[in-house]
């Protein structure tokens, strides 16, 4: 794994997500899912790993208590 990848998600992961083979599809679906991405000099997507993170731990349901019921041992 390059140090780049540990930045941008690779080719086959945005595949993954995307479900799409294509670069031109992939950014389509990047814009229609407000995913913020940047175009290689290739033309082929580039999307922060750390974005996906943040973008999926939100969707994640929070854990409401954070402490325990001490009422409930009374």
């Amino acid at each position: 794994m390059s140090a780049l990848s540990l930045l941008f998600l690779t080719h086959d992961e945005l595949r993954e997500l995307t479900d799409l083979k294509l670069p031109k599809a992939q950014m389509r679906w990047l814009r229609a899912h407000a995913f913020p991405f940047e175009v290689s000099a290739a033309g082929k997507p580039k999307v922060l790993r750390s974005l996906l993170i943040d973008r999926l731990q939100i969707s994640l349901p929070k854990n409401k208590q954070s402490e325990p019921n001490f009422d409930a041992i009374k």
